[in-house]
């Protein structure tokens, strides 16, 4: 099974099914709409039911507006800058690159509703199919993972929050939030759960390597106990993550030609086989391709000499971002990742590129996930090629484990095999082995999260935690209540037992 036409194809019997679950006041039967009652038996009913829980992974322009969580997570970090075409194009977007957000920013409020809707989702399958096969075994287990995934975005933006294990009836919505403890203990305790039925990614048939994985279990349980700094744990969890190695390119990890290869442990699933246009693109709903990667291309018409369409110009690198490169002379993940003006300028010959009204520019072009033609589809004449993007996010992959394995283990007294994790990153890419010990150590683990996750949303919450973000961030507007996100308001208004973040 082709792993984008099983999404794109099952998600759209499923949605109606999950959605009319919690609608138990009819007492009407609908034709082509299945009740609680009657749906969730057979295993084609698990096997839809946990498709959808999948497709909550893509929901990033949806209802709310724009809300990326992939994004979210990038734009206050010093990694670059939101870009668009002024100061108010995408307000919420720009608010988050300004530290101007607050509880009424409407990406915040999309990101808490798509992992929420996930858990929902996620909770439907593991309350309601029974267990009582190989396959049905194995995905409740997927949902307990996928549950345990969305838990670990929330509480990792949010803090304290409610605690929801099942399908709520409307007398029980108005939840209390619980401490973030709880919820770092109910995600070990889905993983360790799902681990035993869960097969290796290896074990999967091609076509559903988009499938939780043991290898995606034990990295997200090692990043829930490296995050409580639980250190031997995580090193115990991060070394069962195996059958993954390096893409010997790292240029290759990000085009749509390398989604599930050697690196890959966990993807949001895109497909470009909607052939949307600008006619018939469903905007504010949840829809299959990759916009994000439309959104986040330079400002421009086609980039001569990049094999790129022009984007609307969010995600530019910064200076920052380019001079970290240049200092470690990582010039493959340099090349990978950002090309200057200059450089763009000589690769091109373009006598008519003018930058001079591009907002938030500041001379570099982001080649990580750019809007690349070979990544969109245009099969006929109806279609729009910048519209249709398969380009998938990769959620988490291998060399993201291998960081936080060194760091689990410099913090548990294991410099050594610190410095081993650390090298076998630095070794795809040319770079010398790190030999130092102590905080320079640290240092370098930080520096290689940095170069090596670049635009991957990782790093703002990375400084967070690792008490760097005053250093790092304080000059662009950081203060310590922007070490969560608040509480969107419309949570507070409709749940008065809900309380929000400090700061908001």
């Amino acid at each position: 099974m082709n792993k984008k036409l099983a999404i794109l194809g099952m998600v759209g019997l499923i949605m109606t099914v999950v959605v009319t679950a919690c609608s138990d006041f009819l007492d009407t039967d609908v034709n082509g709409v299945s009740s609680i009652e009657t749906f969730y038996q057979t295993d084609e009913d698990a096997e839809l039911a946990i498709i959808a829980t999948y497709d909550i992974l893509t929901w990033h322009e949806n209802s709310w507006g724009w809300a990326s969580p992939t994004f979210i997570k990038t734009l206050p970090s010093d990694e670059g800058t939101c870009g668009g075409a002024n100061d108010t194009d995408q307000p919420p977007y720009q608010a988050l690159d300004d530290y101007e957000w607050d509880a009424t920013n409407n990406a915040l409020l999309g990101t808490w509703n798509v992992n929420y809707y996930g858990v929902f989702r996620a909770n439907m399958v593991i309350e309601n199919i029974v267990p009582e096969n190989d396959l049905k075994k194995r995905i409740v287990a997927e949902a307990k993972g996928l549950r345990a995934f969305f838990y670990l975005e929330l509480v990792t933006q949010f803090g304290d929050l409610p605690l929801v294990l099942t399908g709520l009836t409307p007398a029980e919505y108005n939840q209390a939030r619980v401490p973030a403890a709880d919820i770092y203990a109910q995600i070990e305790t889905d993983l360790k759960e799902a681990i035993p039925e869960l097969p290796t990614k290896a074990q999967y048939a091609a076509g559903d390597k988009f499938r939780v994985s043991k290898g995606t279990a034990y990295s997200i349980l090692g990043k829930a106990q490296l995050y409580q700094k639980k250190y031997s744990e995580a090193v115990s969890s991060f070394n069962n993550v195996t059958g993954y190695s390096l893409e010997p390119n790292y240029a290759d990890i990000f085009v749509e030609s390398g989604e599930f290869g050697v690196e890959s442990i966990f993807e949001a699933s895109y497909s470009s086989l909607g052939k949307s246009n600008w006619d018939n693109y469903p905007w504010g709903v949840r829809h299959e391709d990759n916009i994000h990667i439309q959104l986040m291309g330079p400002r421009s018409g086609n980039i001569d000499g990049l094999g790129m369409l022009g984007g609307w110009g969010f995600n530019y690198p910064s200076t920052k971002m380019a001079q970290a490169f240049l200092d470690e002379g990582d010039t493959e993940r340099y090349n990978a990742t950002i090309l200057s003006e200059a450089d763009y300028l000589t690769i091109s010959g373009d006598t008519e590129f003018d930058p001079s009204a591009w907002w938030d520019y500041d001379g570099y072009f982001r080649l990580k996930y750019g809007p690349y033609v070979s990544e969109t589809i245009l099969t006929d004449p109806a279609s729009t090629p910048e519209l249709n993007y398969g380009t998938n996010w990769r959620l988490i992959r291998y060399a993201d484990i291998l960081l936080l394995l060194a760091e689990a283990h410099y913090f548990d007294g294991n410099e050594p095999a610190a410095q081993a994790a650390l090298n076998e990153v630095r070794d795809r890419v040319g770079l010398p082995d790190v030999t130092v010990t102590g905080n320079a150590l640290f240092n370098a683990i930080v520096k290689e999260r940095q170069l090596e996750l670049a635009f991957e949303g990782h790093r703002y919450f990375d400084l967070i935690r690792w008490g760097l973000a005053d250093q790092e961030l304080g000059s662009l507007g950081y203060t310590s209540k922007h070490s969560v996100f608040p509480i969107p308001a419309s949570e507070l208004a409709a749940a008065t037992n809900m309380t929000q973040n400090d700061g908001y």
